[in-house]
């Protein structure tokens, strides 16, 4: 079991180098040598310049008595199999690594039964008890009771957003969903996203908020939130000493408070998806169940190691980002551009077709919703269309959009 556990978790970051960065794996774990020098020298890369040759050759030089030969890592290399179960099969590694630390402390302990040894003991099972992964014996019997309890009591439905997008998502975004917004460029899909995240923490608190911005900075994306919360152009904000008066002034500083009291964190500076990913996976651990969101902005933006066609590093990206909501049970909101050719039809509602780079998108996404202008002559009228929903409904939500005051109202 522990070889065929260490076997896929070297396939899949051989295909993969990058997910390297998004695990937290001990090499000492490995009791195969050879995939043990190979996933060190794959860490030693740190997931970029790893072409096979490189890992091979790293491998060598970390471990010159490696037994595996170059011909046998092209023929691992090409037994790909998804990502979906590395984390899972990571954190069973991990516990196969301690429970042998338990059979060692176990005999340490009876050949000198001493207060050392004991603390050694005790120290190896509170690691076992801490990783919190049991088993998965196939048993149903606490999902039917857990079932039996949601029959006669109320359940949560979901982290709220807006009223009708709520209805649509059959009660609000939930865990393990990836929602993708497309839209043309200065169609709103920023403006929209903050609003999205404004309503979410209006509705809730103690929600966690992770926003990350690739394409504006933290200064202009606070001033679209407090122009939300105020009604203020953000454009006044750029220079409020002198575009405000001293009530309006008062005004944006309780904008400004409403932002401390929530639980809003922006990333400016995380361009890559080793960066997000490893960010959405350390906030989202600390949170209880539905109380952490992430909102992107926006897909296409976003950097992969490697040098690769467009469409494949957005898969990349696309199925991380799925395997991270996931794995956490949390949902992540992530913004795309649509091609161009939608602007050459006569029709231009949004199709699933139009995602831009890669049909990934599509095929990784919980729900799909497209952000477009239904009406030339009411300009000020927006439509958000889901046309992908696996949980829910199907439909259409039309907004009144305030430019200047960042506002979406559902009409």
């Amino acid at each position: 079991m522990n070889n065929d556990i260490e076997g896929s978790i070297i396939i899949v970051l051989l295909n993969d180098p990058h997910l390297i960065n998004t695990v937290a794996v001990n090499s000492e774990w490995f009791v195969d040598h050879n995939y043990k020098a190979v996933f060190d020298a794959i860490d030693e890369l740190g997931g970029s310049d790893a072409e096979l040759m490189n890992i091979y050759g790293k491998a060598k030089m970390i471990y010159p008595d490696l037994t595996l030969s170059f011909h046998e890592l092209i023929k691992l290399q090409g037994q790909f199999i998804t990502a979906a179960n590395l984390y899972s099969n990571v954190k069973y590694l991990h516990k196969l690594a301690v429970k042998r630390d338990v059979d060692v402390a176990v005999r340490n302990y009876q050949k000198s039964p001493f207060a050392e040894t004991e603390q050694g003991l005790l120290d190896a099972l509170n690691n076992l008890k801490n990783i919190g992964e049991v088993e998965d014996s196939g048993d149903i019997k606490k999902t039917l009771e857990d079932l039996q309890y949601r029959l006669d009591h109320e359940q949560p439905s979901g982290i709220k957003t807006y009223k009708k997008l709520d209805t649509l998502l059959a009660g609000g975004l939930y865990g393990s969903m990836l929602l993708t917004i497309g839209a043309r460029p200065s169609v709103g899909k920023t403006a929209y996203s903050v609003n999205l995240a404004y309503e979410i923490l209006k509705q809730d608190p103690e929600i966690h908020l992770d926003y990350f911005t690739l394409e504006m900075s933290k200064r202009e994306m606070i001033n679209r939130f407090v122009s939300r919360d105020t009604g203020f152009s953000s454009q006044l904000l750029r220079n409020p000493a002198s575009e405000l008066n001293d009530i309006q002034k008062e005004i944006v500083k309780r904008g400004m408070g409403w932002i401390v009291r929530h639980d809003l964190h922006i990333y400016d500076k995380l361009p890559t998806l080793d960066g997000i990913v490893q960010t959405i996976r350390r906030n989202a651990a600390q949170m209880d169940k539905d109380k952490y969101v992430a909102i992107i902005d926006y897909v296409g933006l976003i950097s992969v190691s490697g040098n690769k066609d467009r469409w494949i590093e957005v898969g990349q990206i696309t199925r991380e980002l799925k395997i991270t909501a996931n794995e956490f049970d949390v949902p992540i909101i992530a913004l795309a551009q649509l091609n161009r050719g939608i602007e050459s039809r006569n029709d231009k509602t949004p199709q699933l077709s139009d995602l831009r780079e890669s049909g990934s998108i599509e095929q990784d996404s919980n729900v799909v919703g497209f952000l477009y202008r239904p009406y030339e002559e009411q300009r000020e009228v927006e439509q958000l269309i889901i046309q992908k929903n696996r949980e829910g409904s199907l439909g259409r939500i039309n907004y009144h959009f305030n430019g200047e005051e960042m506002l979406f109202q559902e009409l």
